[in-house]
C-alpha cells in the first residue's frame, strides 16, 4: 500500500479519537534488526547530544563562525508521538553545521540507493536551507566540518523569499582532469513549507533512474543519463566542440540574394513621379487679377538715408523693402502652383534582389572531437560514503528532523515510512484540527428574522416583542450609518435625492443630544446639589495682599458710585454691615 494512502487512513483513524491519542501516544522505536547490515536509521533515542554521535561543528564559514545552537528535543507544536525525539536547529538567523561518522564506510557501487528523513519547521519555513549531505570517505575531523567539506550528494528543501525548492545535487569527478563538479538538477520540485511534519526521500537507482518523494507522493522523476537536460550542467561534455582557431573564408559568400545586376536604374519618369513625396498641384489655375508684372515687395518710398550713413564706409543705402501696396489686394510677382501630398509616391528608388547563384549558405565553424570527452555512464556508482552532515543557514529557529534513513532498499524506506512517518503525520494533523486557531473574521450565523421568531411557539409574546423592537431600532442605526457614508462621500446630490430623511435625522440627533445633555444635567445638578450663598469666597487683593469679601468690594463699588452725595445714613449702614 502506498504512503501516501495510508497516510490519510491513519489520518481518519486518529481524527476520530484524536483524545485517545495525542500525548498519550508513547514513541515506540523501530526495530532496526529488520534493516540490512549496511542500512543506516538515526532516530534519535538519545539522553542528551554528546551521547549521540553527532558532532557540532566549531570551524568558521569564512569570517563567520557556525554558532547555531543544536539540541535534541521532542516539538511542542501540534506534537506526535510522546517523548519522540529530534535534532533540532535552535538558533534563528544563524549558521548550524553538524555531521555523524558513520562506524563503515556506506558503498553503493552497483547498487540502488535511497535516501530518506523527516523535517518539522515548528514556525514554518520562511528563509533557510534544511537539505543533507552525504559526506566523502573519510570524514575529517567533525569538529572542523562546514561548506567546503567533500560530499557526495546534497538532498533536501532550499527556501527564501520567492526560490523554493528541493535540491538534488550530485558531485561527479572529471577523469581527466580530476576535479569535482556540482551537477544540480535544473527543474526541481517545490518544497513544503508547513508547521507539520514532511517526509523527503531521495531514489537513485542502479538502472540511473531517480526518485523524488513527498511524504510518499513522487514529485520528479527521471534518468540522470537518458534525460539529457536533468542536470545543469550535463553530466557528460559533448564529444564535439567548435574550432575556435577556424575563421570564416574571405571568399566566402554568405548573402542568399543580391541586386539584380541587369537593372541599374529606375524606370524613366520614376523621380518625377513615385519619389517626391508631393508635387504641384495640377488642377490650382491662376487667379484673374494676378499680377505677374508688379514685384511683390518694394523699396519704401518714405524711407530717408540716416544721418550717420556713411557710403564709403557702409556702402550705397538701399531703401527697406515693404510689401508693394498692389499686392495687398491681388497677387503679384510669378505665381508658383501650390503643392500637394503625392498619391503615387512609392519612396526612393530601389534595385530589385534576386536570389545569389553563388550563396554558400551560412558559415559555421567546423567541429573538432573534444579531447576532454568523458562519458559518465553511471552516476549512482559513488565514491564511499563516511558520514552524514547538515550545513544550513535559516532565519527560522525550531526545525526538527528525525528518521534519517541510508540504505540500499526501497522496502525499507517505505516500511520506515509506514511505521514511523504515518501515525506521527496523523497525529499531528489531528492536533492540528484541535487546537486550530480560529479565523479574525469567522463567519456567524445570521441572526433569526422577526417572522421566525413570531412563528415560534415556543417563544413568549414578550420575547417577541423585544426581538421585534432591537431589529426596528438596528435597522434605523444601521440605515443611518449608510446615509452619513453617503452624505460624507458626496453631500450636495445626497441632500437632493433625500432631503426630508437629511432633516429626519438632523432632528433626531437634536432631539437626542437634548435628551442626553438635559439628563446629564439633571444629574449633576442632583450630585452637586444647589449653590449656597452662607460662605464667601475669599480673595487676595493683588495690590496690598490683604484678604476680603466679594460682598466688601460690592460695597466699595456702591460707595465710589455715591461718591460725594453725602449719604451718611447709607455709608453708616454699611459700616454696619462690614
Amino acid at each position: 500500500m502506498k504512503l501516501s494512502v495510508l497516510v490519510a487512513i491513519a489520518f481518519s483513524i486518529c481524527s476520530g479519537s484524536a483524545s485517545s491519542l495525542g500525548e498519550n501516544t508513547s514513541f515506540i522505536k523501530f526495530d532496526t534488526s529488520r534493516l540490512e547490515s549496511s542500512s543506516f536509521l538515526e532516530q534519535f533515542d538519545y539522553n542528551s547530544l554528546e551521547e549521540s554521535g553527532w558532532k557540532v561543528s566549531q570551524a568558521k564559514k569564512g569570517d563567520e563562525s557556525y554558532v547555531g545552537q543544536w539540541s535534541l528535543e521532542s516539538s511542542s507544536v501540534y506534537p506526535g508521538f510522546h517523548d519522540d525525539m529530534g535534532l533540532v536547529m535552535k538558533t534563528p538567523a544563524a549558521h548550524h553545521a553538524i555531521s555523524y561518522r558513520l562506524a563503515e564506510p556506506f558503498n553503493n557501487t552497483g547498487r540502488d540507493l535511497v535516501l530518506q528523513y523527516e523535517i518539522k519547521p515548528e514556525k514554518g519555513m520562511n528563509c533557510g536551507g534544511t537539505y543533507i549531505k552525504l559526506l566523502d570517505y573519510p570524514v575529517a575531523d567533525e569538529s572542523q566540518f562546514n561548506n567546503e567539506t567533500p560530499y557526495q550528494i546534497m538532498f533536501g528543501p532550499d527556501k527564501c523569499g520567492a526560490s523554493n525548492k528541493v535540491h538534488f545535487i550530485v558531485k561527479r569527478e572529471n577523469p581527466n582532469t580530476h576535479v569535482s563538479e556540482e551537477k544540480h538538477m535544473t527543474f526541481p520540485p517545490l518544497s513544503r513549507t508547513g508547521k507539520l511534519t514532511t517526509l523527503y526521500t531521495l531514489i537513485l537507482k542502479n538502472t540511473q533512474d531517480y526518485e523524488i518523494r513527498i511524504n510518499g507522493k513522487v514529485a520528479k522523476a527521471g534518468n540522470l543519463v537518458s534525460d539529457l537536460g536533468a542536470l545543469s550542467p550535463p553530466l557528460n561534455p559533448s564529444k564535439d566542440i567548435i574550432d575556435v582557431t577556424d575563421f570564416q573564408p574571405s571568399d566566402w559568400d554568405d548573402n542568399e540574394f543580391i541586386p539584380d545586376p541587369e537593372v541599374t536604374s529606375p524606370p524613366e519618369g520614376y523621380r518625377e513621379k513615385y519619389a517626391s513625396t508631393d508635387i504641384d498641384d495640377p488642377n490650382a489655375v491662376k487667379p484673374d487679377d494676378w499680377d505677374e508684372s508688379e514685384p511683390e515687395y518694394i523699396p519704401n518710398p518714405a524711407a530717408t538715408i540716416p544721418e550717420e550713413w556713411d557710403v564709403e564706409e557702409d556702402g550705397e543705402w538701399e531703401a527697406p523693402l515693404i510689401r508693394n501696396p498692389v499686392c495687398v489686394s491681388q497677387g503679384c510677382g510669378p505665381w508658383i502652383r501650390p503643392r500637394i501630398p503625392n498619391p503615387d509616391y512609392l519612396g526612393p528608388w530601389i534595385r530589385p534582389m534576386i536570389p545569389n547563384p553563388n550563396y554558400m549558405g551560412e558559415w559555421q565553424p567546423r567541429s573538432i572531437p573534444n579531447v576532454h570527452y568523458f562519458e559518465d555512464s553511471r552516476p549512482s556508482d559513488l565514491k564511499l560514503i563516511g558520514g552524514l552532515g547538515f550545513e544550513l543557514w535559516s532565519m527560522d529557529n525550531n526545525v526538527f528532523f528525525d528518521n534519517i534513513y541510508l540504505g540500499h532498499s526501497i522496502e525499507e524506506a517505505e516500511i520506515i515510512g509506514n511505521e514511523t512517518f504515518v501515525p506521527k503525520s496523523a497525529l499531528e494533523n489531528a492536533s492540528l484540527e484541535k487546537n486550530r486557531p480560529r479565523a479574525k473574521n469567522e463567519p456567524v450565523p445570521p441572526p433569526r428574522s422577526f417572522e421566525d421568531l413570531y412563528n415560534d411557539d415556543s417563544v413568549s409574546t414578550w420575547t417577541q416583542f423585544v426581538a421585534f423592537i432591537k431589529a426596528c431600532v438596528l435597522k434605523t442605526i444601521l440605515e443611518a450609518v449608510d446615509f452619513y457614508a453617503e452624505f460624507m462621500s458626496n453631500p450636495v446630490p445626497t441632500l437632493m435625492h433625500h432631503p426630508f430623511k437629511f432633516v429626519g435625522y438632523c432632528i433626531a440627533f437634536l432631539f437626542t443630544f437634548t435628551i442626553v445633555f438635559g439628563t446629564l444635567s439633571t444629574v449633576m445638578f442632583i450630585i452637586n446639589g444647589p449653590p449656597t450663598f452662607d460662605e464667601v469666597p475669599q480673595t487676595k487683593d493683588e495690590t496690598n495682599g490683604d484678604i476680603r469679601s466679594d460682598e466688601k468690594e460690592e460695597k466699595e463699588i456702591i460707595v465710589n458710585r455715591i461718591g460725594n452725595t453725602g449719604s451718611s445714613r447709607f455709608k453708616e449702614s454699611t459700616r454696619r454691615r462690614t
